[in-house]
């Protein structure tokens, strides 16, 4: 056994026997026994005196429907994982759409209720994934021409026309101004030039 030292502790016979059956049926040894339970109460800081009569009811009610929770999302995330497996995972149109906001349109939808409609492209009954493709990356590239053309108006609507002033002399007709440095023409000159 060891060079451990035992101890006796006097219990009254009923508690004994209690503790013996509790003790075989749960540790190998009555030392172990002892052991986990004063770890229990010490651990969770839980009084041996204290009755947890409703509270350990809503405890165990709670790890009952966790439990329950945890078995049907573990179900459908096997489900999910079959119908995957069984049919495969292809992206479809309506994928596509989402991930790339604005895929090709629907046809249900009138040209009165999408602003910018004259720009959207028609929807092509049997078209293929390639086709798809092109077309998410025109209007891709056309968004960002729109967004660019946004910056220029209100770049040119900073820079020119509230720097405009009208001059009227006292002789000849009225002419205009523009309230601008040399450096601040210079970079304008600069950011316009054409390759």
């Amino acid at each position: 056994m060891g060079t451990e030292s035992f101890s006796n502790i006097r219990f009254k016979k009923d508690t004994a026997r209690r503790f013996q059956s509790f003790s075989r049926m749960y540790y190998k040894t009555h030392t172990l026994a002892l052991a986990g339970m004063l770890d229990f109460f010490k651990y969770n800081e839980i009084s041996p005196h204290e009755n947890l009569g409703k509270r350990m009811g809503l405890i165990m009610d709670f790890l009952q429907k966790f439990r329950d929770f945890t078995a049907k999302r573990n179900n459908a995330t096997i489900a999910i994982i079959k119908d995957l497996e069984k049919h495969g995972i292809m992206p479809t149109k309506a994928m596509m759409e989402l991930l790339f906001e604005g895929g090709p349109t629907s046809t249900t939808q009138k040209p009165d209720d999408i602003p910018g409609a004259e720009l959207v492209i028609p929807e092509v009954q049997g078209m293929d994934l390639d086709t798809e493709f092109a077309l998410l990356e025109e209007r891709k590239q056309r968004q960002l021409l729109e967004q660019e053309l946004a910056q220029l108006k209100t770049m040119i609507n900073e820079q020119f026309l509230h720097r405009v002033k009208v001059i009227r002399p006292a002789l000849g007709a009225p002419r205009l101004q523009l309230e601008m440095t040399l450096s601040e023409w210079k970079a304008f000159q600069e950011h316009f030039k054409t390759p």
